[in-house]
């Protein structure tokens, strides 16, 4: 709705959203330990009490875009205990075992007023919650297939909202234990159905995290979405803006690995390198400069300056045809003025 308003010149947007927040605090969609509702069943009118991190994790990994200051009051609560930092290992527990280390924080805190809020787990308390949450799966009866992807939900979450030491540690967790696979050049995770080892470390790979989430993870920045939402790209800011044409990464062999227009020192840079760290040729097209000189440095060096001229109320092109090795190289195009 939002980009929709973008492009439409419209603002359809806030009205729903003023109902939208009416909504979710008429119906109570937090509950008590912190975790969004899982559901709303409309027609019995019925909540869905959380039972994981999930849904909360997919929910504020977007809704950061719009309700920054909401979604961020609530994570410390709502990563307890799913999420633990214990001598530098960074872990995403499974539901049982992160279920398991709140209920026994809740009786400590029973036992002790004076707790609030409570300390971050032990390696002691992690492994009592462990051997809870195996006894309870051996007596557990078969539930529904479907797994949800908690593990991309999180690490999207983790990422929109600019938690680096968490998804440091999950991400070089995925690389060490996930079976990453390289293949023609694109990273991804193995599907892989088993959710926990019998030591209930994470084991579970769905298509949606090993394909896409982790990725997007690795990508975003902090506060990426909510960026978008702020300062979207609108028709006007883009036909002030430099861009680069004529680009296949994948056909080319070539990772793209910045690509960017600084208008203070008018410069527009791309990065690249190719993924098997072979030497490919490709051939850039930076569109739409402004009339002067333009000098071209590959690396440190200029390869080539050219005076661009518009055509017809038009801006300007230059092509430049450039070497890309497994090393990665800047390639700037620079105004030099008139």
């Amino acid at each position: 709705m939002r980009y929709n308003d973008i492009r439409d010149g419209t603002n359809v947007v806030d009205g729903v959203l003023e109902k939208y927040k009416a909504a979710w605090e008429k119906k109570g969609m937090v509950s008590p330990n912190g975790l969004y509702v899982d559901f709303w069943m409309v027609k019995q009118d019925q909540l869905k009490d959380p039972s994981d991190l999930a849904w909360t994790a997919w929910a504020g990994a977007f809704m950061n875009a719009w309700r920054p200051e909401f979604v961020r009051s609530g994570y410390e609560k709502q990563a307890f205990g799913y999420i633990t930092n214990i001598d530098g290992q960074v872990r995403l527990h499974p539901p049982a075992v992160g279920n398991a280390i709140r209920e026994l924080v809740a009786k400590e805190d029973q036992d002790d007023a004076s707790s609030s809020p409570p300390p971050p787990p032990t390696a002691a308390l992690l492994a009592q919650a462990v051997e809870m949450a195996k006894a309870a799966a051996s007596t557990a009866k078969s539930k529904m297939a479907y797994t949800k992807p908690t593990f991309g939900y999180v690490v999207q979450w983790l990422s929109e909202l600019g938690r680096t030491t968490e998804l440091d540690g999950l991400l070089r967790y995925a690389d060490e234990r996930l079976n990453p696979t390289w293949e023609h050049g694109g990273l991804f995770y193995p599907r892989h159905d088993v959710p926990v080892s019998p030591d209930m470390d994470w084991t579970h790979m769905d298509p949606f995290s090993g394909n896409a989430a982790i990725g997007y993870a690795r990508l975003n920045v902090k506060d990426g979405q909510r960026a978008m939402w702020e300062q979207p790209w609108t028709p006007t800011s883009l036909a002030e803006k430099p861009w680069i044409d004529g680009l296949d990464g994948l056909a080319d062999g070539v990772d793209f690995l910045r690509g960017t227009w600084d208008a203070e020192v008018k410069a527009l840079i791309v990065t690249a390198r190719s993924w098997n760290g072979r030497n490919r040729s490709i051939s850039l097209v930076a569109r739409n400069l402004e009339e002067g000189t333009w000098s071209v440095y590959v690396g440190e060096e200029v390869t080539k300056v050219v005076m661009v001229e518009g055509r017809e109320g038009r801006r300007g092109d230059l092509t430049v045809e450039v070497e890309v090795g497994g090393d990665e190289v800047d390639i700037v195009f620079l105004n030099e003025g008139k």
